[in-house]
């Protein structure tokens, strides 16, 4: 077979085009079935993971509203007695609890949205600053009843509910799991 030969050429055409068309329409279906396959390994692996972090982010957002509950006023004022001690010690004691707690939940916030664990830190700093105001507009040696009076007085008069707000969007993104 003579290459030079107008029909040596044709044979190879007859021969090399329904070659090169078996060949790549075999790859592409090669590669397809091949991109296929890890996209349906890498959906199974996301719903693995999903069965596993799951539990972990209802018990984060558990703990997170636990966290919002027990530093309320409300809450923390009843929890931690003002019996018996002086405001600033109750100034103190006070600040050391709602510290200890945040501190305590520190690591959920990788299981919540960004949005959410501000709202929980912000509703933190306020209610620090409220227990401040209210030591400062408070003498150090008086009853620390008088101290808890005077958080609750500022809290209530405050219309900063940061707290009651943290427990809404905290709702909100935990009825987006579900």
């Amino acid at each position: 077979m003579n290459l030079n030969e107008p029909n040596g050429l044709w044979e190879i055409l007859k021969i090399g085009i329904p070659a090169l068309i078996v060949f790549l329409t075999a790859y592409f279906m090669l590669r397809d079935m091949l991109e296929n396959n890890q996209r349906q390994r890498e959906i199974e692996l996301q719903l693995k993971n999903s069965k596993l972090i799951l539990p972990i982010k209802l018990q984060a957002y558990e703990r997170l509203t636990l966290l919002l509950e027990r530093i309320s006023p409300q809450s923390l004022l009843i929890r931690i007695s003002p019996h018996e001690i002086t405001a600033t010690d109750y100034h103190q004691d006070l600040l050391s609890h709602i510290r200890q707690e945040f501190d305590h939940n520190l690591s959920q916030q990788i299981y919540v949205s960004h949005s959410l664990w501000e709202a929980i830190r912000g509703s933190k700093e306020n209610l620090t600053r409220i227990i401040n105001q209210a030591a400062e507009e408070t003498e150090n040696e008086v009853p620390a009843i008088i101290l808890s009076n005077k958080i609750i007085e500022i809290y209530l008069n405050s219309n900063d509910q940061l707290i009651a707000n943290a427990i809404t969007i905290l709702k909100k993104e935990f009825s987006k799991l579900g």
